[in-house]
Formats: C-alpha cells, sequence, structure tokens
C-alpha cells in the first residue's frame, strides 16, 4: 500500500542513420557537416554516435611511394577521436556549443575514464589500441607467417617474406565515435522538430594525429648485431646486404641481445610446440619500406654511404626472414634477418659495428626521399542517431512548454581559452576570462610548441608536465588553493629503466604524481562530469628520462595537467560573472619551449526553446 505511484511512460525507440552533407571522402583540414532536420523528431543524442571509415593513406600518393611508407597508427588513447580538432554544433544559425581543441579533451577524457574493459570495447570500435606494437594495430593486416631458416644462403633471395603483397597492408578500419559534446552527452531527448541541429566537425592535420609503430617509449630505432668483416666476394653478393636484428623480446619472442641462444640449456632442440612464437606478426618491418642504416667501420664505405643523409645509407628492404633454433650463431638464433637493395659492406675484411635502422629519418623524424606525405582518408562518414518515439500526451506537453517559453534543458560543456607562455618566462601568470555563471571546474593542459607536426609524439594533444615546479589559482582575488601545490618530486625519472631490448611494461615504477596535486585533480576531474576510473595517467615518465634530462616530448601514453574544482561539491557550481581568474603556474629555468596552455571551463549552460527561437545562457 506504501509503493509510490509509477510515473514512467512506454517510449519506443529506432535508430536512422544521417549521411554527410558535403561528401564522402576527406583528409586533413577538411570540414564534415551533418544536419539533424526538424522531421527527426525527439533524438537520443546521448546514445548517438558518428560512423565513419578510416584508412591511414594519403590520397594523393602514389603506390609506389605508399609501399614504401612504415605503419602508423592514430593515436592510441583516444582513437579516431584524435582526427576532430574542432567540434561545433548550431542551430539555425545561432551557435550552441562551439568546443575548440576538442581532441586535446578527448584525449584527456579517454585518460581518465580508461579501464581494461573499457580499453578493449574502444580498441574495438573506436580505433584505439593497448601500444604502439603492429599486433595492435586495428590499421593494418599483419605479415604472413613464414617458417624460420636455418642457414643464410650465399645469394638472394632469401628464404622469407620476398614480395609486398605477403607483407602488412593498410586496411580500411570502420570506427563508431560518440561525440563528447554536451548536447550528445545530455540525459533528455532532444526535440529536433523545434531545434534542428548542424554538427561539424573540422579534422586535424596528419602528423598531429598519428604516430608510427614502436614498442613503447617512442623506441622506434632497431639495434642490429655487428657485422663481421667480409673478404672478397663481389657487390650484390647477400652476405653483403644482410642485418640480424638482435632485440627479440621487443617483437614477442623470449630471449634478449645478451641471451646466449633460445636452444635449451640441454642442448636439446624444442618439441613440438614449444617453438618460438611467429615474430613476424609483431614486425613493423616488410618488403620495399624505405629505411636508413646507419654504423660504424666498414659500412662507412659502401656505396651511397651519406649520399642523402649523414652517417648512413638509405635504401628498401628486400626480404624478411627469421633464423631458427639450428642457426649456427647461437647468439643470433630467433633474431629476424633483413636483406636491402644496397650493399652495407665492402670485401674488405673490416668490421660494421653500432648498427642500427631506422624508420624515420633520425635528424627530423620526418619520412625520407620517394616516401610520399603522411595522411589518412576518411569514408562514407554519417551520423547514427536513436529516435525516441513518446507518447502523443509527452509530445503534447513539450509542445505546450514550447509555445509558452518555457522548456529548456540544461547541458554540461566547456569554453577553451588559451594561454601561450613564452620559452624564457619561468613564473607565467595566465588570465583566464571568463564571464561564466554556472562555473564546475576548471582544467589547465599545458602543451609544448615544439615539434608538435611529428610522427614520434602527441605533443599537440597531450598535455606534458615540462618541469613544472608549483601552481595556484586566483578567483575573485581569492587564492585557491589557499597554498601552493608542489610539482617538484614529479621531475624525478622511473626508478627502474625499461631496457631497449623489452616492451614497455604497464606496471613499471616512474609515476611520481604529488599527493596534492593528485588530491586537487581528483575533485576537477569529477566535478567536470567525467566518470573518474584512475589517476594513473598522470606524469608518465619517458624511459630515456634518467639519461637525457627532462624529456619534452609526449611520447608516451598519459596525460599531465593543473585544475581546480569550483562550488561546494559534486553538482554544484559558481558564478565567475564579472570575476578575476587567473593561474600562476611556474617551471624551472630549464624548462626552455614555448607553451600553449589549453584552460578548459567546465560549466552549465541553458537553452531555452519559444516561439522566437532558440536561446543560450551561459
Amino acid at each position: 500500500m506504501f509503493r509510490p505511484k509509477d510515473d514512467s511512460v512506454q517510449i519506443g525507440q529506432d535508430a536512422f542513420k544521417i549521411p554527410c552533407r558535403n561528401g564522402t571522402q576527406f583528409q586533413e583540414d577538411s570540414i564534415i557537416r551533418f544536419d539533424i532536420p526538424r522531421s527527426a523528431g525527439f533524438v537520443d543524442l546521448a546514445n548517438s554516435y558518428v560512423s565513419m571509415e578510416i584508412e591511414l593513406t594519403n590520397a594523393t600518393n602514389t603506390l609506389a611511394d605508399q609501399a614504401r611508407q612504415p605503419m602508423t597508427q592514430l593515436d592510441r588513447v583516444c582513437g579516431a577521436q584524435s582526427l576532430i580538432n574542432q567540434l561545433t554544433i548550431r542551430s539555425e544559425g545561432r551557435v550552441l556549443e562551439e568546443l575548440r581543441n576538442y581532441n586535446t579533451f578527448a584525449h584527456l577524457h579517454y585518460n581518465a575514464t580508461e579501464t581494461e574493459g573499457v580499453m578493449n570495447r574502444r580498441s574495438k570500435l573506436e580505433g584505439c589500441a593497448p601500444s604502439y606494437m603492429p599486433q595492435d594495430n586495428p590499421y593494418f593486416t599483419d605479415n604472413k607467417v613464414i617458417a624460420p631458416v636455418a642457414a643464410l644462403p650465399a645469394e638472394p633471395p632469401i628464404t622469407g617474406l620476398n614480395i609486398a603483397a605477403d607483407c602488412y597492408k593498410p586496411v580500411r578500419r570502420k570506427v563508431l565515435l560518440p561525440l563528447l559534446g554536451g548536447l550528445f552527452t545530455a540525459t533528455k531527448a532532444h526535440p529536433a522538430m523545434v531545434m534542428p541541429l548542424e554538427v561539424e566537425m573540422i579534422m586535424e592535420k596528419a602528423l598531429r594525429a598519428m604516430r608510427v609503430s614502436s614498442r613503447g617509449d617512442n623506441q622506434i630505432t632497431t639495434t642490429c648485431e655487428d657485422k663481421a668483416g667480409i673478404a672478397g666476394g663481389a657487390p650484390g653478393d647477400a652476405n653483403r646486404r644482410f642485418l640480424s636484428l638482435n632485440q627479440r623480446a621487443q617483437f614477442n619472442t623470449p630471449g634478449g641481445a645478451g641471451a646466449p641462444g633460445i636452444v635449451p640449456s640441454n642442448g636439446e632442440l624444442p618439441l613440438a610446440g614449444q617453438q618460438q612464437l611467429n615474430k613476424v606478426n609483431n614486425c613493423w618491418w616488410r618488403v620495399g619500406q624505405r629505411v636508413f642504416v646507419e654504423g660504424l667501420g666498414n659500412i662507412a664505405a659502401a656505396p651511397n654511404y651519406g649520399t642523402e643523409i649523414a652517417g648512413g645509407i638509405v635504401c628498401n628492404i628486400t626480404s624478411v626472414s627469421v633464423l631458427d633454433e639450428t642457426f649456427a650463431t647461437a647468439g643470433e638464433r630467433g633474431n629476424i634477418l633483413l636483406t636491402f637493395d644496397n650493399d652495407l659492406a665492402t670485401g674488405a675484411n673490416v668490421a660494421s659495428t653500432n648498427l642500427a635502422i631506422h624508420q624515420l629519418n633520425p635528424l627530423t623524424n620526418a619520412l625520407m626521399s620517394n616516401q610520399g606525405s603522411i595522411g589518412y582518408t576518411i569514408f562514407n562518414p554519417q551520423l547514427v542517431c536513436q529516435k525516441v518515439i513518446p507518447t502523443p500526451q509527452v509530445i503534447q506537453n513539450i509542445n505546450s512548454a514550447v509555445a509558452k517559453g518555457k522548456y529548456s534543458v540544461d547541458i554540461i560543456s566547456y569554453i577553451n581559452i588559451d594561454n601561450a607562455i613564452p620559452a624564457t618566462q619561468t613564473t607565467s601568470t595566465n588570465i583566464i576570462s571568463a564571464d561564466l555563471s554556472r562555473v564546475k571546474s576548471i582544467l589547465s593542459v599545458p602543451t609544448s610548441q615544439t615539434a608538435t607536426d611529428d610522427l614520434t609524439n602527441s605533443n599537440a594533444i597531450q598535455g606534458q608536465y615540462l618541469n613544472a615546479t608549483n601552481y595556484q589559482y586566483q578567483i575573485n582575488n581569492k587564492l585557491r588553493p589557499d597554498r601552493r601545490v608542489d610539482l617538484v618530486r614529479e621531475q624525478f625519472p622511473p626508478v627502474v629503466d625499461t631496457p631497449p631490448d623489452n616492451t614497455l611494461k604497464p606496471y613499471r615504477w616512474g609515476s611520481h604524481t604529488g599527493g596534492f596535486h593528485r588530491f586537487e585533480l581528483e575533485k576537477a576531474l569529477r566535478s567536470s562530469n567525467i566518470d573518474l576510473r584512475n589517476l594513473t595517467f598522470i606524469t608518465k615518465n619517458p624511459y630515456q628520462l634518467a639519461t637525457l634530462g627532462i624529456n619534452n616530448n609526449a611520447i608516451n601514453s598519459g596525460d599531465w595537467l593543473v585544475g581546480r574544482s569550483l562550488g561546494a561539491g559534486v553538482g554544484t557550481s559558481e558564478n565567475l560573472v564579472g570575476k578575476s581568474v587567473l593561474l600562476y603556474l611556474n617551471y624551472n629555468a630549464n624548462s626552455n619551449m614555448v607553451k600553449l596552455l589549453k584552460n578548459f571551463l567546465i560549466h552549465v549552460r541553458t537553452i531555452a526553446i519559444d516561439m522566437s527561437g532558440v536561446s543560450v545562457f551561459y
């Protein structure tokens, strides 16, 4: 008798697809537009998404140039979200939301909400990946399985992968992207019959959203076994054109550079099922790929040494093989063997040492000659909307409210305000002009402006520590918090470096986030309507930090930011109309790079509808 009356109503639901208004194929810097017409009725935008097919190729490249390029991937944390630079939502010409630096906010959002299960879902639907290794790359196929070789033949070709058709190649991958705008996260169904929408996405530059394959920490260079001197022979001989890669573990094979071999200690060969994993499945080298080989000794006398890039030879791979358990040199058993279309040695009996092979130009981290340009192509974008079919009574009530000017909906959105910090400025005072009446939190993400168009880092979209010392906000002439948040301990490198022959371990030591910093960030992120799952993404130090000093490139996954929650708690906000907002963010003297501070002001805005049109209240 005390059971409350159920006020729920039966609502039907259906889905429909809206094709892109201005084309079917897009590349970097292009604009994609969708129209949600009045005929759509009520739309559940929170469960709607963008469907598109992505291929990591530049449509202007020739097939030959494309075949010489390395394996690439979108930013592994936010996947295809990294391709959206700005998201704008309008209604009949009036801007409802203009989300600048959308991919920077998405990168932060995806880091804060990541769990193992969430990453599994995102890797299947949104183009994300657990790592930058080929085995996790959704945009390329795998190399063909091959049988290992027991000995090196005297003349090419070497048994293994000899033709490009047997190697990895780009594929067109379909992704389903949920949009992070306020309207697309609102819980209420959107009445498109009185407020039609235009959704506009400006696409990001390819070099800012894409990364080259690696085994973690930007370890894109592979070292090789020293090459003994060759007495005699003729140009073009196989023994002058091969290199044995000594880093087995990075390709998912047991053993390392210092291991004696992969034969068991008792001298017997492995039993059936105990052989090595087929490592070419996780190998980012393919036939026809253009590479740079550097080294010392006899290689300096080889043809074309230093012709294009100083200190080495630019050449193409002609075959990929694997040495088996019976190979004569025990230390090279299990290694990947590459051959090239250029001699790497002469007939002199002089060894070549310190050999390494690079996917990119090591001086500029750019493509080499005859490789075309990096790019991506988007095919057939569609906005998939969930249509809600309410009862006639609900429709009548909403129409009545619109006629009386009493229908409104609150959404949680953000405004982006940028501040530039000069390279020589170590004590920065950043003015954040925020005339907003209901601000929930402020998230300030510092990004480096050095090498932003680079395939080896995510500087353009990922926040970085950049050797900061402390920070403090001043809001309405009051310091918040009442003492500075110290950041000095976050400068320390990993306790144990990741060896160059190992893949990056997700459980490694090396994140030294200050406790006060974590406390402030957790409050700010939760107040930002972000379903916070972890804070381990803060301060991911590169493995080279211990030996190379402060690393100013975002080569790891993760993010770094400072923030402040406003209001008394979750669900509350603060009026900043006519009030000053400052951020004091200080750096060490060796942090000598230009920084772009991206401030995201998370706030509540009201969208009201009456007979005269749409109004937005901030």
